[in-house]
């Protein structure tokens, strides 16, 4: 069996190699920035090349590059009359220095210094890999505080990367966020609970610094710290710690600078657009709280996340056993609850083309801690067989309907009943692709 030591290094190598293979070729780079993402992405280029926060490059870089046309997208927004991105500038401070590197070696080896060039495109893909490994590692780090074995936790990390669509989101569509995302949340979520273990001041500054910036990324997903009653383990253990923070001047003026300071630095970023630090720029986009539509963000053939990635439905049950820690159970349920709530009062619940819901990617830790806590709940071997069988294929799944999304088998926005049927698990189509040397590269009309 694999030593956990050597888990995060094997999946880092087998991700690289695949991300190689299906991005860094003429014909595939020029299609890895594209929707989103051209927006977290912009801010690199638009700092250390065109030094134009304002975004004046947009037309050489979109249209005059020799990308697809089809995946145009405009991620510029009007507000007080200047030019600004839609998107948050977190993604692009985490895979600056990877941008950086990429941007030292174009100019050495004399590739276009423009910051959409092969070189950029490739260092994107290991950034994405990178932050992959870096939130499965904390993860690994968070299933030996509950005290899970090792036997348990390489199943559970190989099933988060490979069975759920952290997958697609890492050499698929590294350009978005939520890989990002889910290494920010996970080392939050380590820090927070060694906290409560151990009250040691130097957690705190790493869950305050991780949650600036998981706010700086993508703000919504601040809602993780609704999940500090969860990860204290008990109640008495959160009011103890919540009392020695209050008790430990330094520590709570740290934390609560970091806290302010790095979301801050999407405010300063709007001065210097816009004149104003208070912008708004999603527009006429935004939460319906009213009409939440948690059924269909849940299981509607469009999107639903159980229907696309049942591995957060398995996780589900860990809540049975968690059930003995009622403060760990309601704490933990309530969060999910009104997380699910938040995400699906977006007006556009489904969040455009994308693979399963892609939202709850940043998420997935919490279901790995329940998948760990079921596995070691289970004790008869017959029910321990059933778990690994369901876990397995569901990996089996995710990695059929990557592939069959990547191409096209499953629509990026428009499924419904009949097409997810008609091509579930239909591996023998894919293989007849593939064969015939076929490569998916951009959404079709």
């Amino acid at each position: 069996m694999m030593r956990p030591a050597f888990l995060i290094p094997a999946i880092f190598i087998l991700l690289l190699l695949y991300t190689a293979r299906i991005n860094w070729s003429t014909g595939q780079w020029e299609h890895v920035i594209k929707a989103d993402g051209k927006g977290y992405y912009a801010y690199l280029p638009a700092v250390f090349i065109y030094h134009d926060l304002n975004f004046g490059f947009f037309h050489a870089a979109e249209v005059d590059h020799p990308y697809d046309k089809t995946l145009y997208y405009d991620y510029r927004s009007t507000c007080h009359g200047s030019v600004i991105d839609k998107y948050f500038i977190g993604e692009a401070i985490l895979i600056s220095p990877f941008f950086l590197m990429a941007h030292v070696l174009s100019l050495a080896l004399g590739f276009p210094a423009d910051g959409y060039s092969q070189l950029y495109i490739i260092f994107l893909t290991i950034a994405a890999v990178f932050y992959a490994c870096f939130g499965l590692h904390f993860l690994k780090k968070t299933l030996s505080l509950y005290g899970i074995g090792d036997r348990s936790i390489i199943f559970i990390i190989l099933a988060i990367i490979l069975g759920t669509n952290l997958f697609y989101y890492t050499i698929g569509e590294m350009s978005m966020s939520h890989v990002y995302s889910f290494a920010l949340v996970s080392f939050f979520i380590f820090h927070v609970k060694k906290y409560f273990r151990e009250y040691r001041s130097e957690n705190i500054i790493y869950a305050s610094a991780a949650l600036g910036f998981i706010v700086l990324t993508r703000p919504v997903n601040g809602l993780v710290v609704l999940s500090i009653p969860f990860l204290s383990g008990d109640y008495t253990a959160f009011l103890s710690g919540i009392k020695k923070y209050l008790r430990s001047p330094y520590t709570l003026i740290f934390s609560v600078t970091l806290l302010v300071t790095i979301p801050f630095i999407q405010l300063f970023v709007y001065k210097l657009q816009t004149g104003t630090f208070l912008v708004y720029s999603y527009g006429n986009e935004s939460f319906n709280f009213l009409e939440p539509h948690i059924y269909n963000f849940l299981f509607s053939y469009k999107k639903g996340l159980f229907v696309y990635t049942p591995l957060c439905f398995i996780g589900l049950f860990g809540f049975i056993p968690m059930a003995k820690n009622k403060f760990e159970f309601f704490s933990l349920m309530i969060f999910l609850i009104l997380t699910v709530y938040m995400l699906s009062a977006w007006w556009m619940w489904y969040y455009g083309g994308s693979f399963s819901s892609r939202v709850m990617v940043e998420y997935l830790p919490y279901f790995g801690i329940l998948l760990a806590v079921l596995t070691t709940w289970l004790r008869k071997r017959i029910a321990k067989s059933i778990l690994v069988g369901l876990i397995a294929f569901t990996i089996l799944l995710n990695q059929v309907q990557t592939l069959q999304y990547r191409y096209f088998f499953i629509h990026w926005s428009e499924m419904n009943k009949e097409k997810y049927w008609h091509t579930f698990m239909d591996i023998r189509s894919l293989f007849i692709m593939k064969s015939n040397n076929i490569k998916p590269s951009s959404k079709p009309k």
